[in-house]
C-alpha cells in the first residue's frame, strides 16, 4: 500500500477507532503497602478551657506532657513581660492519674524569678512556712474532678511530707471557668478566708464534688458547709448573697488567662510547670530538685 493510500485510510477512522488505538495498555501496579502504627493516647488529667483567641495549650493533642510544660513556660513568661497590666490591677489581700512526665531540670533563670516574684504577692492563701525554699502555686477551679482527686490524694501527701517540714508552702490561685458553681465555690471560699478558715473551707469543696454545674454547690449548698465547719453563718451568708467577691474571682481568672493557662489543675513549683493530677513522685522530683 502506498503511503498516499495509507494515510487515506487512516483519515477515514471514525473518531472512536482513533481514540482507541490511541490508548496504551499498561499493567496495574499494585500500590506499595504502607505500615502504620496506631498511637494510643491517654487524655491529660486536666479540665481544660474551650479555645480562645489567647495563647492555648491544647494539652490533650497527640503532643507529649513536655511539649505542654514548655508551651506553658513560654505563655507564662509572655504573660509576665506583655500583660503585667492585668497583674497588676488584682486587689490586696483581702483575707488577713495521669502518665508521669519529665520534669525539666531546674532552671531559676532571672526570667522564672521575676515570674514568680510578680505572682507571690498577689496569691492571698497560702499554708506553709514562708521562707520554705520551694513555692508551689496552684491554679484550680473547686468543681475540676482533677483538682478534686489531687487535693484529696497528692496534696495530702505534699502537706505530710514536705509542707508541714517547713520545705514546701502551698498557694491556691483561682481559676473558675467552668460555670457559675465555679464562681459561686470560688466566692464561698472567700467569704471563709474572711474568717480565717479559707483552707478548711477549700477542703470542704474538693470533698464535696458530685459532677459540674449539678447543684453540688449551690448556694444553698455552699452555706450548708459553711455551718459544718463551724463558720458564723450570718455572717458567710451575707458575704456570699452581697456578690463581694464576684469581681475578684473574675479577675483570677482573667489573670490566669493572661499567664497562658489552660487547664486545671496547673502547677508552678519554684516557676515550673506541673500539668494534671500527677501522681505524687512526679512532684516529689520537682521538689526534691530545688532542695539539692
Amino acid at each position: 500500500m502506498t503511503p498516499a493510500k495509507r494515510k487515506a485510510q487512516q483519515d477515514s477512522t471514525k473518531p472512536e477507532e482513533q481514540e482507541t488505538l490511541k490508548k496504551v495498555t499498561t499493567p496495574k501496579r499494585k500500590p506499595k503497602r504502607e505500615e502504620t502504627m496506631m498511637q494510643l493516647r491517654e487524655p491529660q488529667d486536666v479540665e481544660t478551657q474551650p479555645p480562645s483567641p489567647a495563647l492555648t495549650i491544647n494539652i490533650q493533642s497527640w503532643a507529649t506532657p513536655i511539649v505542654g510544660i514548655v508551651m506553658l513556660v513560654i505563655g507564662a513568661l509572655a504573660g509576665f513581660y506583655a500583660r503585667p497590666v492585668v497583674l497588676g490591677q488584682l486587689p490586696e489581700n483581702t483575707s488577713g492519674t495521669s502518665p508521669a512526665v519529665s520534669i525539666p531540670t531546674p532552671d531559676q533563670s532571672e526570667s522564672q524569678q521575676r515570674l514568680m516574684a510578680s505572682l507571690i504577692p498577689r496569691v492571698r492563701h497560702f499554708t506553709g512556712d514562708p521562707n520554705a525554699p520551694v513555692t508551689i502555686i496552684e491554679f484550680g477551679d473547686y468543681q475540676c474532678p482533677f483538682c478534686g482527686r489531687h487535693a484529696t490524694t497528692v496534696g495530702l501527701q505534699i502537706d505530710q511530707q514536705y509542707i508541714r517540714s517547713g520545705k514546701v508552702r502551698f498557694g491556691y490561685w483561682n481559676f473558675a471557668f467552668l460555670g457559675s458553681e465555679s464562681t459561686w465555690s470560688a466566692e464561698a471560699a472567700e467569704c471563709a478566708a474572711d474568717q480565717d478558715q479559707f483552707w478548711a473551707y477549700h477542703d470542704k469543696l474538693y470533698d464535696s464534688q458530685s459532677g459540674e454545674n449539678q447543684g453540688a454547690f449551690s448556694k444553698d449548698n455552699l452555706k450548708r458547709f459553711a455551718e459544718e465547719i463551724g463558720l458564723n453563718t450570718q455572717v458567710f451568708n451575707e458575704c456570699l448573697d452581697s456578690g463581694k467577691y464576684t469581681s475578684l474571682i473574675q479577675e483570677d481568672t482573667q489573670a490566669s488567662q493572661s499567664l497562658g493557662v489552660q487547664s486545671t489543675p496547673t502547677f508552678l513549683v519554684n516557676g515550673q510547670p506541673v500539668i494534671g493530677a500527677q501522681p505524687f513522685e512526679v512532684f516529689q522530683q520537682a521538689i526534691e530538685s530545688f532542695l539539692k
